[in-house]
């Protein structure tokens, strides 16, 4: 099996329930071949830190890709200090729950002990980043080397598919070869540069719905847009109601094919984390895949664990 995990955004108890699942599911005999984390893991709530640890903790044990969000891009733009590092960090701090990984990572900042004698507009303008987070090796590790994508070619139902997870979505106007070269940030900082495009334009920032496949038989399995944007856009030439705390699909208006599946549910909005599954198998009559929902207000229950068919046809 092949597990997809959707926005987390600094919410421990959901990415334990679902990664609890996922071991549960391999002492029964599932074989875990790997598991795809799409990135935004830091921000807005309150265990930044915890989540980090508990992935890497995971990572002994299964084989994983964690791939780069945008939050995590925001970080370390500020963190690595790049040409527009206080910028950034102002956006990141101040708009993008910043400040909440910052007291996760480094409580004793001096963004908070000198709160009362500057905004932090003026920290980010006046002070080193290095005094207002201070990262142990291992996580700098971490987030240096997030992916930027991962493409897999698999067969459900007959049908062959080359899946691509990303956090976003690439860009269909550049070309798509050069984006799925990104290794990591700084190769994003680079291309950013040679390409004079903004970080809205990649595959970590970029929100565009897909009118057609990237390439043939490519489906783009992705975040970053809580599913509920694309489901209250007056703009959409698919538009339809549907479960916001379910994956949105997004198919070619002409023949139907599958271009994307976006499944960040808005956990931090107060809806589901959710996780996708796809059987790698080699059969030819390999099941439909599956997405586990899990709503934090539901509480730590098995039992209130939502699992459905995802039907891709």
């Amino acid at each position: 099996m092949i597990y997809a995990i959707g926005d987390l955004h600094g919410l421990y108890d959901p990415l334990k329930i679902v990664l609890n699942y996922i071991r549960e599911e391999a002492d029964q005999g599932v074989s875990v071949n790997k598991v795809i984390f799409l990135g935004d893991y830091i921000d807005c709530g309150p265990s930044s830190k915890e989540v980090i640890d508990l992935i890497l903790q995971f990572r002994q044990d299964f084989d994983t890709i964690s791939l780069l969000g945008n939050h995590e891009q925001m970080l370390l733009s500020y963190y690595n200090r790049a040409d527009d590092y206080s910028k950034v960090g102002e956006v990141w701090l101040l708009y993008n729950g910043g400040l909440q990984t910052v007291r996760s990572f480094y409580p004793q900042s001096v963004l908070f002990s000198q709160k009362q004698h500057l905004s932090e507009r003026e920290i980010c303008e006046l002070i080193p980043s290095e005094e207002v987070l201070k990262l142990d090796s291992v996580y700098e590790d971490f987030f240096n080397n997030l992916s930027l994508s991962c493409l897999l070619p698999l067969t459900v139902k007959k049908t062959k598919f080359d899946f691509l997870f990303s956090h976003s979505v690439p860009n269909p106007n550049y070309n798509l070869e050069e984006q799925l070269a990104l290794r990591n940030w700084a190769d994003l900082q680079q291309y950013t540069k040679t390409k004079n495009c903004f970080m809205d334009d990649t595959l970590v920032w970029n929100r565009q719905l897909l009118r057609t496949q990237l390439s043939e038989g490519m489906v783009v399995i992705h975040g970053h847009t809580p599913t509920l944007y694309y489901l209250q856009s007056d703009n959409l030439w698919q538009f339809r109601k549907g479960d916001a705390n379910a994956p949105f699909i997004v198919k070619e208006k002409k023949n139907g094919k599958l271009a994307q599946i976006d499944i960040d549910t808005g956990l931090i909005y107060g809806g589901a984390l959710t996780l996708l599954a796809i059987d790698d198998a080699p059969e030819a009559e390999n099941p439909l895949p599956y997405y586990l929902s899990v709503i934090p207000a539901q509480g730590l229950r098995k039992s209130l664990y939502s699992k459905t068919e995802l039907n891709l046809f």
